[in-house]
């Protein structure tokens, strides 16, 4: 969760007033608030991400009546009907999740993850935050801050959250991912319980990772990774396989309109975001000029690397003079911002700083 409270299901339960389910996706069912309508991309959006996430998890993707339920539900009177706990964003429980954002896409993993059985917040909490995707953030990338070894005690999200220990977590979970393996790591999650004690941990560690819980972490603190921030450490499972769009003549230009009822624009997200999501390939490593095109201050756009580190990602609104910006060699999410609430149309142009000089 955005918070997870473990007793939601019964929570829910008791709750009455909320919306019977009205929107239908092959994984994904949403009951939504009167006047609460995703964007035209958003179902196949959620089950694209479902389905993707369930086959690097080993799980089968929810079909029929056990397909997740999602209650999307109006920010006034939130935690009152959700049950959800005061100061999280949302959160989830078996196959439901509660959430005044659409998408939200870090509940689906908690969802998913519910055939495993509960865990330290450090391990759910890291795994949601790992592979929930860029979502519509388009926050400057930093190093999280604090310390493994202060939030592996914490025994809720409420407390993580206090702690500002998602993104500790979230990178710490892909520094396992990527150092032994989903396997060995979703082996562990299963094995460590929500009350385990360090000494347990540690056990665990030995015993699927064949080294020590301390001398993870600190393999982990030692990391020198300038350009491994938050975003860059997602797995983004869906963001990089979106269509992608070609080169052409040595550059890359891309034009259209947005608007939030066409087929492949997914939000409002918290209220007003609507994103187009594709890929490109940088040809080679290089400085390259991007220049941004748009009619309304929310248009921008967003690359992110698909690798984990190695280049920062970077958003240029729209409007800004040609930025010039160093590009490492592969494969890039490149996620079109606008606002759900009209349509817009925005422009992008990448070419070799080079080919550009006078």
């Amino acid at each position: 969760m955005r918070l997870v409270a473990p007793v939601l299901a019964a929570t829910l339960a008791a709750c009455g007033d909320l919306p019977e389910p009205q929107m239908f996706g092959a994984h994904v069912v949403i009951a939504a608030d009167p006047g609460l309508e995703p964007c035209g991309g958003t179902l196949v959006h959620l089950d694209e991400f479902v389905a993707r996430l369930a086959d690097v998890l080993s799980v089968d993707p929810p079909t029929g009546d056990d397909r997740f339920l999602v209650y999307w539900l109006a920010r006034e009177d939130f935690h009152a009907r959700s049950g959800c706990p005061e100061g999280a964003l949302a959160c989830a429980s078996g196959d439901r999740t509660s959430t005044p954002v659409l998408p939200l896409n870090h509940e689906l993993v908690h969802n998913l993850a519910a055939t495993m059985g509960p865990t330290l917040p450090l391990f759910a909490e890291g795994l949601a935050t790992a592979f929930e995707g860029l979502g519509d953030e388009v926050d400057h990338d930093m190093w999280p801050h604090g310390a493994v070894h202060d939030v592996l005690g914490l025994l809720t999200g409420t407390q993580l959250g206090q702690a500002n220990g998602y993104s500790l977590a979230g990178a710490f979970t892909t520094f396992l991912i990527e150092r032994h393996g989903i396997d060995a790591y979703l082996r562990m999650y299963e094995a460590v319980g929500p009350l385990e004690t360090a000494r347990g941990v540690d056990r665990i560690f030995r015993e699927e990772f064949g080294v020590s819980f301390d001398d993870s972490v600190a393999e982990f603190a030692a990391l020198d990774a300038p350009d491994c921030g938050k975003l860059e450490r997602d797995a983004k499972v869906l963001e990089c396989a979106a269509p992608e769009l070609e080169w052409s003549v040595g550059r890359f230009v891309h034009h259209r309109s947005m608007a939030c009822e066409q087929d492949d624009v997914v939000g409002p997200y918290a209220g007003d975001d609507a994103l187009v999501f594709h890929t490109i390939t940088v040809p080679a490593d290089g400085d390259y000029l991007v220049t941004v095109l748009g009619d309304d201050p929310n248009n921008r756009i967003s690359l992110q690397p698909c690798t984990l580190c190695g280049s920062q990602g970077v958003t240029i609104p729209a409007g800004q003079p040609p930025f010039t910006v160093a590009l490492a060699a592969g494969r890039y999410s490149l996620r079109l911002h606008g606002p759900a609430r009209a349509r817009t149309s925005l422009g992008v142009r990448i070419e070799p700083a080079d080919a550009s000089a006078p």
